[in-house]
């Protein structure tokens, strides 16, 4: 019967200590049944141990992509803008092209005109000279009555020779023109094609870019789907702990104050890279807040160190609060006396207990990650009356 609740009391301690402590194997004897309960009992703990560690790298992977996923869903965001300008600019171009290649057949238009009427002028000429034949300038002095008449009807008739000349180099000018004009259409048709080729190209691969966009869009939905059942139970949990911080206040203000605590500068819990900072966050398993664009809140500080790092008091007070707080995981709380008081989450494991009185700069507990993490590092936050504050503008 000893035997029995020595076995039991013992498996309760390893049940309470494995987060901390790796199980060891016992050697039971076929009969010993006690013994081999206790073995499915810390086997059962492994267990337990393994999944949870499946379901954390699981939650650190989902966060991994939705933060992946937001980032392409920006880049995407910036590439359709500047698909757009593109498409926008080719139409610019595309507009400019139709409005010279209009110009241009309008002085085809006019050049063919000019022509029609300098072709007719040299085409009676032309039959004019067939009906009359060439100038016979002996002709003209027999049939001249005087020197000056002859040489009135030279003159006339050079004019006309002169006139001719003219006529026939004018319409030759206006058909190299209307040739230059018609080249220069041409040019522009096929500038035109290529634009509009170009045009294509580009609102097919604005499609493209839509297309993945809304994919993202889908994609980072199903995350939010997924995230949603957290959430819910993150913001249960931390009504409890908001409401429990308020009450331990209260409950050891007093006593922390005498300890010497309380004057609202604070200590680095441990060294290290801030991790993520205090305020909205992207990430979606963060309490809900309308008041962020992100529509997710983050309470605290994190700081990454190495796993198993002490974690320090930030000031002088009382341990009114050591043990598990769901996804905060292993959770310390010391109220430090008019109104001030620390949460320290996600340890591995407890370097003081429940009640206990602490000094500012005195190990705590052990950098961890329990509960909701992505990875070892400590959640910090700073409170007045139960108010979050941004941990920054109080440490030294």
């Amino acid at each position: 019967m000893h035997r029995l609740l020595l076995y039991s009391t013992l498996a309760l301690v390893l049940l309470s200590t494995a987060a901390t402590a790796p199980a060891l194997a016992l050697d039971c004897s076929p009969g010993d049944s006690s013994c081999q309960a206790l073995q499915q009992a810390r086997q059962g703990q492994q267990d337990a141990q393994s999944r949870l560690a499946q379901v954390q790298q699981s939650l650190a992977d989902a966060q991994q992509k939705a933060k992946q996923t937001l980032a392409l869903i920006n880049d995407l965001n910036a590439k359709i803008d500047v698909q757009k300008r593109a498409i926008a600019a080719t139409q610019a171009k595309l507009d400019a092209t139709e409005r010279q290649m209009r110009f241009t057949q309008a002085e085809i238009d006019r050049h063919e005109a000019h022509m029609q009427v300098r072709q007719s002028l040299l085409d009676q000429r032309v039959r004019s000279m067939s009906k009359h034949g060439s100038i016979n300038y002996l002709e003209l002095m027999v049939s001249s009555k005087n020197f000056n008449q002859l040489v009135d009807r030279v003159v006339v008739m050079q004019d006309i020779v002169h006139s001719d000349q003219l006529l026939i180099n004018t319409l030759k000018g206006e058909r190299d023109q209307l040739e230059a004009l018609r080249q220069k259409l041409d040019f522009q048709r096929r500038e035109q094609a290529t634009l509009l080729h170009q045009q294509q190209d580009q609102q097919a691969q604005l499609q493209g870019i839509l297309q993945t966009q809304q994919a993202a869009l889908a994609y980072i939905g199903s995350l939010e789907a997924q995230f949603e059942q957290q959430r819910l139970q993150l913001e249960a949990e931390k009504a409890k702990l908001d409401a429990l911080v308020l009450q331990l206040q209260e409950q050891y203000d007093s006593q922390a104050r005498g300890l010497g605590g309380g004057s609202g500068r604070f200590g680095w819990p441990e060294r290290g890279p801030i991790t993520q900072g205090f305020g909205c966050s992207d990430l979606l398993g963060e309490p809900y807040d309308a008041g962020c664009a992100t529509h997710h809140f983050h309470t605290g500080l994190d700081i990454g160190a190495a796993a198993g790092t002490s974690v320090l008091a930030a000031d002088t007070g009382v341990v009114s609060y050591e043990g598990w707080n769901g996804g905060y995981g292993n959770v310390v709380i010391l109220t430090h006396g008019n109104g001030y008081s620390t949460l320290y989450a996600h340890l591995s494991g407890f370097a003081v207990g429940g009640g206990s009185r602490v000094n500012r700069g005195q190990p705590i507990g052990y950098e961890g990650s329990t509960g909701y993490s992505t990875g070892p590092h400590l959640h910090f936050e700073v409170r007045i009356n139960g108010a979050y504050q941004n941990p920054l503008s109080y440490l030294a």
